[in-house]
């Protein structure tokens, strides 16, 4: 028996831009500004009082409000794969407190959060990265709540590529491992 369902299309805006920086810097730089989750710590979340629960997600946030919540190396699989040195990372990040001033209107926003961004190596010294911006992925709930919201993140999501970038610049030079 088939199951009842339904599809709808919806039109993200997808951001490539090209830098002028090594992987090794730019990927050092993002991470250094992304506070590290610890999923442990969220099983105990719903025992929390909603005070409690916040002080533990807010511990999680780096400098610019985000937190890593995953790093997958691509790269890796395609260089063992193909043979072929591959520099590719997707980064799955957010702020868990951002999120539930989405997901409290709907929840089916959980699907788009934590955000995602790729950075892929594309010549000496030059990456390529990738991302939806929040404000066009999270249009299609029709909704001003989440629509103001997924906006504020389009700008923070900018600023922390922004500070990235300045300070992979501000790195010194080193030498990439092969």
């Amino acid at each position: 028996m088939p199951m009842p369902s339904s599809a709808s299309a919806y039109e993200p805006s997808r951001l490539e831009i090209t830098l002028d920086v090594s992987h090794a810097e730019f990927t050092s730089a993002l991470e250094g500004l992304l506070g590290r989750m610890d999923v442990d710590a969220l099983k105990d979340l719903a025992t929390q009082s909603p005070q409690a629960a916040r002080a533990t997600l807010s511990s999680f946030v780096g400098p610019l409000d985000f937190t890593l919540f995953q790093k997958l190396d691509h790269g890796g699989l395609l260089t063992a794969f193909t043979g072929k040195r591959v520099r590719a990372t997707t980064y799955v990040f957010g702020n868990a407190l951002i999120a539930i001033e989405m997901t409290k209107h709907d929840a089916r926003v959980g699907l788009y959060v934590p955000l995602r961004l790729f950075v892929q190596e594309i010549g000496e010294r030059r990456v390529l990265v990738t991302y939806d911006l929040p404000s066009t992925t999270m249009a299609q709930f029709a909704s001003a709540d989440i629509d103001a919201v997924a906006r504020t993140l389009d700008a923070k999501v900018q600023r922390l590529l922004e500070e990235t970038v300045k300070r992979a610049h501000a790195a010194p030079l080193k030498g990439e491992a092969s």
